[in-house]
């Protein structure tokens, strides 16, 4: 073979692996709206705390930019999704009312959680197909970011966990908690390098610590660890996937 041939056979096949291993923009948005959401939220439970008013800020900006990215890539679901996103998003505000704190109209709360069941879905669906590592972790990913976004929703709303039905909810954060352990279980026990699986059983620990709060809704003093936690979950699997890809 000449070098010329072993050069081209080369570079297609880097291209091919670095592309199992590329974010799915829409795997992305969906992140960056399960984030949104927990920060939206929680600025509703902090009083106002102006910190997580720029960082929900921050992720409205990002969850846009990668959903215009996504619709480069498939135009009829991107268009579907961004006349969703475009109608929701300026509606993201609360108004102050003296006495009961930061509101939110419940029918925007509503079309919030069912764009981020909308998008979810979507994501799972599309990633369930894949079998490499590196995409079951952006599931990952995406699985706590979304959990962890309805507890703030359902937390924050005036009648509680009252809010929303186990049949309504699409998410079901029992279930995906199931799954995740089970995942989490089996990655660690994987001959992956020490490093990752340091990283993994990081991972495991900080979600057992806050797991029962995030799918019962319980423990209502636990917001500010459930968000410091999920941070340090998100953080600890994109520092694994970036491992495992070599990047």
């Amino acid at each position: 073979m000449s070098g010329l041939h072993r050069s081209l056979l080369f570079l297609v096949f880097f291209m091919a692996f670095n592309s199992a291993y590329a974010v799915s923009p829409l795997t992305q948005h969906a992140v960056a709206v399960s984030q949104s959401m927990s920060a939206f939220y929680m600025y509703s439970l902090s009083e106002g705390d102006s910190r997580y008013q720029e960082e929900y800020q921050r992720y409205l900006l990002e969850a846009s930019g990668y959903l215009d990215e996504f619709e480069k890539h498939d135009s009829v679901v991107g268009a579907e999704l961004k006349n969703q996103w475009s109608e929701l998003q300026p509606n993201l505000k609360f108004d102050y009312v003296e006495g009961a704190g930061y509101i939110i109209h419940m029918s925007i709360r509503n079309e919030f959680r069912s764009y981020l069941d909308n998008v979810y879905i979507r994501v799972s669906k599309l990633i369930s197909a894949e079998t490499d590592l590196v995409n079951q972790m952006h599931l990952m990913t995406l699985d706590v970011e979304a959990m962890v976004a309805r507890f703030f929703d359902v937390s924050s709303a005036l009648y509680g966990s009252m809010a929303i039905s186990a049949s309504q909810d699409t998410l079901r954060p029992e279930e995906v908690a199931k799954k995740l352990r089970v995942k989490l279980a089996r990655m660690i026990e994987m001959p992956i390098s020490d490093k990752v699986k340091r990283k993994l059983k990081s991972v495991n620990t900080k979600w057992a610590f806050i797991e029962e709060s995030v799918v019962n809704y319980t423990d209502k003093a636990a917001y500010l660890l459930v968000y410091y936690n999920k941070t340090q979950i998100s953080k600890a699997l994109n520092k694994s996937q970036s491992m495992l890809a070599g990047v």
